[in-house]
């Protein structure tokens, strides 16, 4: 049986998957960062950079909500619909920058995300009710979607490529 749902718990599995996904990352040289095709045309960088991005609008998302604002997800003027069209517009806007400079906003993002979660209260985070916007889902859905479910998602696209790459 799944384990309740906690603050704690919330905070474990972001440290854990965040844990795993630098695990993967401390496999790869900074060439290989920088090497496109990793998820299509991405290369790692360009997923930290993605993963990045994510985080900072929950960290919007977040702080919208306690001012008990509707946050305009997942951006002003688009639907979930535009996802695609958003996922490249980040990758457009980060693909010239520095490797460093991308590494470091993916470590500060996620402390950011961090620390706001550390900040919530357990009904924040739990209460189904606490924000209207949120239509009966509790907000940890949103930072697991950020965080967890997302370290996961691409640290397996990134060990598969890693896999291929190891093949050939």
């Amino acid at each position: 049986m799944d384990e309740p749902m906690t603050k704690t718990r919330i905070l474990e599995l972001m440290q854990k998957e965040r844990a795993a996904l630098e695990r993967t990352l401390g496999r790869l040289s900074d060439q290989q960062k920088t090497q496109p095709g990793v998820e299509g045309s991405w290369s790692v960088k360009d997923i930290l950079a993605h993963i990045s991005d994510w985080e900072r609008r929950s960290v919007q998302w977040i702080q919208e909500s306690l001012r008990g604002e509707v946050p305009q997800r997942p951006a002003p003027g688009m639907t979930w619909d535009d996802l695609d069209g958003l996922n490249e517009q980040i990758y457009l806007s980060n693909k010239d920058r520095a490797l460093d400079e991308v590494l470091a906003d993916y470590q500060h993002s996620y402390q950011r995300l961090l620390q706001t979660v550390e900040a919530l209260t357990e009904e924040d985070l739990i209460d189904p009710q606490r924000f209207a916007w949120r239509a009966g889902h509790p907000l940890w859905n949103l930072v697991a979607a950020n965080t967890w479910e997302h370290y996961q998602e691409h640290a397996e696209s990134i060990n598969q490529w890693l896999k291929q790459n190891e093949k050939s």
